[in-house]
């Protein structure tokens, strides 16, 4: 008799608990005097279609992307992200978790969130499409895209975006670099990256 209770009480509690769907942003917090260029670092074995969609969602925004390797250093670029999407299998393959996270100088500034695995009370809201979370949590993330850095501003006079050539994308990065105050042996590693982009 106290065996089929069980199933009631966990029941229960994962409702008194809030066995739900979770989702939170902290949108990133970018410098003005950040140039538009964001390198991306997708989790190893992402599929491809997260990466496509996030991709062209930052490019939307105003963003010039550059992909890294999976695993790579989020202090490799200025301006970086990494990300995560996990799916799941329930009746149907639906995206059940996704990470991403936006770093300035290896320091994270920005973080959005989507966690659908403890979310077994709510099934149907957990078969979502993925793209239009990936596009939410963007929008969400960066909520002015590139259009406050200091490199899109430069670009953009007279409402004609002028994308900026290599030279000068590279004289800003070594202004920036050398505003830093950077050990001796930690700004020669960030002047190689920039020289070789």
């Amino acid at each position: 008799m106290r065996t089929l209770y069980i199933p009631i009480i966990l029941a229960a509690t994962c409702l008194a608990s809030g066995c739900s769907i979770k989702q939170t942003v902290t949108p990133a917090e970018l410098s003005s005097e950040m140039t538009p260029e964001i390198c991306l670092i997708p989790a190893e074995g992402l599929r491809e279609g997260f990466n496509t969609a996030y991709e062209n969602q930052l490019k939307n925004k105003g963003f010039h992307t550059r992909q890294l390797p999976p695993g790579s250093n989020p202090s490799s670029c200025p301006l970086s992200t990494t990300y995560i999407g996990t799916w799941s299998w329930d009746l149907a393959l639906y995206m059940s978790y996704a990470d991403i996270r936006v770093y300035q100088y290896g320091q994270q500034v920005g973080q959005a969130e989507y966690d659908s695995r403890w979310g077994g009370g709510r099934v149907i809201d957990k078969f979502i499409n993925a793209e239009k979370k990936i596009t939410e949590l963007t929008n969400q993330l960066f909520p002015n895209g590139a259009a406050v850095l200091k490199g899109v501003k430069e670009s953009n006079s007279g409402n004609d975006a002028v994308l900026m050539t290599k030279d000068v994308y590279q004289q800003q990065q070594l202004k920036q670099l050398e505003k830093q105050g950077l050990p001796y042996d930690e700004y020669q590693k960030r002047y190689k990256l920039i020289m070789a982009e």
